[in-house]
């Protein structure tokens, strides 16, 4: 069997780029005979490289809407011929544009598409929301729609109409880094935040809640691995804030910018704490890596529950919680908010308790562990054997 893995770009190393890799890597082993694309200009190189032929196919398009629809139809040709090239049988295509060009190239492959983010409440993801009719019309014309988690796959299920033959979830999964602890002077204790610095992942509100924590505190240090279009405005925002900015080896700083990083894992092995601030999330990649070092979560309590599902099991998700709940590997919370002084104080305390409390840090890591299990390759790899038929 051919499949090919269809993202929009693979120069970066968020979440679904991950997911891209780690699926490649994990199909492979099991004798599929896999490939990548994405829409990157000819001759770019994948950010995380692997044994799998990758072809960039060029720009998606960027012209002017009224021109949008010939050009998407042209970046499909492209895609047609490539399939038909390497004699595909399953296309994986990632990500809503990934999808629709997937669907539009048309051919007698199996299209499967592969969610990764939720819609509803996501403001990365209005048009959506907005073009609800053309994204129905698109995900009815695959095979199936599988959601990285099953919250998730409700509600594509509840919001586009698919029947229930047609959608499905196979959770993320993660094989536990082997990486040395980039965090190494323990004089210091640092929370670890890390992903796409755009509207939906809510790093302001996370800014707000350590500077609740943070006053009066030494030796306390806020991590953020990532980049995005928010990066300029967030660093502004934590010197209005009255935070001092720094480098990781100033132990004065009390927030690090580090930027994108290859390997996030590396920084978060030596953290107390990885937290998720967002808004919206389906099940982060980051948030499994963090299980799977042994690291606590401190986590928004977000929709569509995925988040939830992966450290608490069962229940319906609140982002507006009044009070933080427990968990074994750390605290579900609402999500921060500036405007809300109570979801800051909840923060607080869940910072005090990661940075501070020895003995519940070292529950919270042996219940990350046993999270991290429930999401192993092997569970995964059977799950889309069986899905790709194999």
């Amino acid at each position: 069997m051919r499949v090919l893995l269809l993202m929009a770009s693979l120069a970066g190393v968020g979440g679904a780029e991950r997911m891209v890799d780690s699926l490649s890597r994990l199909l492979s082993s099991a004798g599929v005979c896999v490939c990548e694309a994405s829409f990157d200009p000819p001759g770019a190189r994948r950010r995380l490289e692997n044994d799998t032929p990758f072809y960039p196919l060029g720009h998606l398009p960027r012209l002017p809407l009224p021109l949008r629809a010939f050009e998407y139809g042209l970046t499909a040709l492209r895609l047609r011929a490539l399939k038909r090239r390497l004699r595909i049988d399953v296309t994986i295509s990632n990500l809503w544009r990934s999808d629709l060009v997937s669907v539009l190239s048309g051919g007698p492959d199996r299209k499967i598409a592969l969610c990764h983010i939720n819609i509803i409440d996501n403001p990365d993801n209005r048009m959506m929301l907005r073009l609800r009719s053309l994204v129905a019309v698109t995900y009815r014309r695959c095979e199936r729609v599988i959601a990285v988690s099953e919250p998730l796959s409700r509600e594509l299920a509840v919001l586009y109409r698919l029947s229930p033959g047609q959608v499905g979830y196979v959770d993320n999964f993660v094989q536990r880094p082997d990486v040395a602890a980039r965090i190494v002077d323990h004089r210091v204790r640092r929370i670890v935040w890390c992903g796409r610095m755009s509207p939906g992942k809510n790093v302001s509100g996370l800014l707000h809640a350590w500077r609740a924590f943070v006053v009066g505190e030494t030796g306390a240090q806020l991590v953020l691995l990532g980049d995005g279009s928010e990066r300029a405005q967030l660093e502004r925002l934590a010197t209005q804030l009255d935070l001092r900015i720094g480098v990781i080896e100033d132990r004065a700083a009390q927030v690090v910018f580090v930027g994108m990083v290859k390997n996030p894992a590396a920084y978060m092995a030596g953290a107390r704490a990885l937290a998720l601030s967002s808004i919206s999330e389906g099940l982060p990649m980051v948030m499994l890596e963090a299980l799977s070092l042994g690291v606590p979560v401190l986590a928004a309590d977000c929709p569509p529950g995925g988040v939830r599902a992966a450290l608490a099991g069962p229940g319906l998700f609140d982002p507006l919680r009044a009070e933080a709940e427990p968990t074994s590997c750390g605290a579900l919370l609402p999500v921060p908010s500036a405007k809300n002084p109570h979801t800051l104080e909840l923060w607080r305390a869940a910072f005090a308790e990661a940075l501070h409390n020895d003995e519940r840090c070292q529950v919270w890591r042996a219940g990350a562990l046993a999270q991290a299990a429930r999401f192993s390759p092997a569970l995964a790899r059977d799950k889309w054997l069986t899905i790709l038929g194999v």
